[in-house]
């Protein structure tokens, strides 16, 4: 009997680094399809030191999930013979002839990570920005550049860009390469909006900022990407950074697995998944707007508007000036209304308590400071196009194991 239970669950060889927030996030998805699909036998190297190695050939898998796609190990994994999902790979090596290359790929859009990241920014008006990039030549730094340029040159605007070429040495030591960060940052006219790569090159721009005697965000704006909550929570001031959804990655990627193991189609060979959103913190603020009046009400509203009852009014006396006068400098720079502001800040904070998936849906318009339930949820359809329920449903991303 033993023998016949361990025939009817599939052994799922996970080769990701579980070091890294979007790795953990994807695992979590695949974990949680499992649990309502399978069960399924997952084995993942801990990535501790000093940890035996697990030959997934020799233990025996029915299927690999991996982002390992290059030479040997590629090799060994098409080998086995079993279905498997790449996930994020770098596409331009999974050519034709490559030993993954008839599997199905998962991947982040990287070059939507970099316009979302430029489209935040000028959302917040700012006219003066900076790419600050990943040091290892890691393929998808280009795209993140990319799409942040691509879309600030659409808006009429350029970028300054700290991206290499790095030398062997700045590649190895932060101490080596951060005289060079902070005479790129001096170097930009303020206040300046600063997409770095990846939150662990955000945290090194905060760095720098301290070093150089920079206010962040007065002065220096700085966004980062994975919302890993280990590296911006411990920054000062705590780092904005995009969620990339990583858990939606691993339910898809679950999904194929599923399909390729029960010899369904799997229609499509590569498939692209967009980023989730912007969770802002400390790293962006409202104060480094240039119009001080406008600064005062934006803090007003990024520090009450979401969760609590904001008024119109409350801002305007946060900003001392009339409610009438406000709303004439909102008209002219910002291009909506206090009362458009306030509420795109209740439904930004409804799409995160959303995406998080712990807080009740019943409970949520309480936390975001509305009284009538029914008319947040009207609020929500008309900004995003969907109902609550269903935005969980499809933005879900959740917490780290």
């Amino acid at each position: 009997m033993g023998k016949n239970l361990r025939a009817k669950i599939p052994t799922i060889a996970i080769m990701l680094a579980p070091q890294l927030k979007g790795a953990r996030s994807t695992f979590r998805g695949i974990l949680d399809y499992a649990a309502a699909h399978g069960p399924w036998r997952l084995l993942f190297p801990e990535g501790r030191d000093g940890e035996q190695a697990l030959d997934f050939g020799k233990i025996g898998c029915d299927a690999v999930v991996t982002s390992d796609v290059t030479g040997l190990a590629a090799r060994r994994i098409a080998s086995l013979g079993v279905p498997v999902v790449c996930c994020e790979p770098f596409l331009g090596e999974v050519g034709p002839g490559h030993p993954l290359a008839r599997y199905p790929k998962v991947q982040m859009d990287s070059q939507a990570v970099g316009a979302m990241a430029a489209s935040y920014f000028l959302g917040r008006g700012y006219v003066s920005f900076a790419y600050v990039g990943e040091t290892q030549g890691v393929y998808w730094n280009a795209k993140r550049r990319a799409g942040f340029e691509e879309t600030l040159r659409k808006a009429g605007f350029g970028a300054a860009v700290h991206d290499g070429p790095f030398s062997a040495r700045e590649r190895r030591d932060w101490c080596s390469e951060r005289p060079r960060m902070i005479a790129f940052l001096n170097s930009l006219p303020r206040p300046a909006a600063v997409f770095a790569a990846m939150d662990g090159r955000a945290r090194l721009v905060l760095d720098a900022c301290l070093a150089a005697g920079l206010r962040v965000p007065e002065e220096i704006a700085v966004l980062g990407v994975d919302d890993d909550p280990i590296i911006c929570e411990s920054c000062v001031p705590s780092l904005s950074s995009i969620r990339t959804g990583g858990y939606r990655r691993g339910i898809r990627i679950a999904s194929l697995l599923d399909d390729l193991m029960h010899g369904r189609p799997v229609p499509e060979t590569v498939i692209v998944e967009e980023p989730l959103a912007v969770v802002t913190r400390g790293s962006t603020g409202y104060d480094a707007m240039r119009d001080p009046i406008l600064a005062k009400a934006l803090s007003s509203i990024h520090a009450n508007g979401a969760a609590g009852r904001c008024q119109v009014a409350d801002v305007a006396a946060a900003a001392g000036c009339s409610r009438r006068y406000l709303e004439k400098r909102f008209a002219s720079m910002v291009g909506n209304s206090v009362r458009d502001i306030i509420i795109q800040g209740k439904i930004e904070r409804a799409k995160s308590l959303l995406e998080k998936g712990t807080m009740p849906i019943g409970d949520i318009p309480d936390a975001c400071g509305v009284s009538c339930g029914s008319h947040l949820a009207v609020l929500f359809k008309k900004a995003t196009g969907m109902s609550m329920r269903d935005w969980r449903l499809s933005h879900h991303d959740a917490a780290d194991l």
